[in-house]
């Protein structure tokens, strides 16, 4: 973390459906541009505001990054495309000025008890080494020292930066909004979008791998504050890669998230 400087948050609210950025959401690609994570999260926000009930949940949240999220005053808002007996659907979008930046959609479905049948005992891989047993780690890539880097605390348990496999607990070190506590998705997605940036595809001194969506399946909320990432990357020389991230919780798998990646060398 930033010597002398602690995280406050992410975003602060600015109007009914307004919120703008600070420093902390600041990416690794550009000083005037926003990490992912952040903003992908505050699209589950408000999906998360407009569900039917408390018993609907998002399964499923798909994230297209349309162009780059500048440190700015941002609109978001929500659309209902489907409200069944089982299954929702929604949209939510996000505004900088009149540029459409992001947009996203959320598979919802609604809890009910079912009893399962009796099942044989399968082999489960346990949950990576904890991460109170790791050393923090701050990415050196970032071109600000306050940033998405410095408001996020990382610590690899396998592997180490600039491999393409590894496996890593996240956790945010400020809310989303002042005086809030995250929900399940919003670390989630905050942590998920980094994916790329832990395990990364190729040498960033030689190319940059920008994500052009984010996709994320939850069977279940995660439980606790800590977010592991186990993530491996690829690219080919088509350009194109790939990032998927198993995520974890101290209690086991809870879901997957993928990233398609841009893989371009630098000039």
């Amino acid at each position: 973390m930033t010597a002398g400087m602690r995280p406050t948050s992410f975003y602060e609210a600015d109007g009914p459906a307004g919120f703008r950025a600070t420093a902390w959401t600041r990416g690794p690609w550009s000083r005037d541009h926003q990490h992912g994570g952040p903003p992908a999260a505050l699209l589950a926000r408000a999906v998360e505001a407009a569900l039917s009930d408390r018993d609907c949940a998002i399964v499923r949240f798909t994230v297209e990054f349309l162009r780059p999220v500048p440190i700015a005053r941002l609109r978001v808002e929500t659309e209902v495309l489907k409200r069944g007996r089982l299954v929702e659907r929604h949209a939510a979008r996000l505004w900088s000025g009149d540029d459409l930046v992001l947009t996203a959609v959320a598979l919802c479905l609604h809890r009910r008890q079912v009893t399962l049948p009796p099942t044989e005992a399968k082999s489960v891989p346990p949950p990576p080494p904890p991460p109170e047993g790791a050393e923090p780690y701050t990415f050196p890539f970032f071109p600000d020292p306050v940033g998405y880097q410095a408001a996020m605390d990382v610590r690899y348990v396998r592997g180490a930066w600039g491999q393409s496999d590894i496996t890593c607990w996240m956790r945010q070190r400020c809310p989303l909004l002042p005086g809030e506590s995250p929900s399940s998705w919003q670390r989630v997605l905050v942590a998920a979008d980094a994916g790329h940036g832990v395990a990364v595809p190729v040498p960033l001194d030689d190319y940059t791998f920008i994500n052009a969506d984010l996709s994320v399946h939850l069977v279940r909320p995660l439980r606790g504050e800590w977010v592991g990432l186990e993530s491996r990357s690829m690219a080919e020389p088509s350009g194109i890669g790939l990032c998927r991230t198993r995520l974890w919780d101290a209690d086991g798998v809870a879901g997957r998230g993928a990233q398609s990646l841009v893989v371009a060398a630098r000039a």
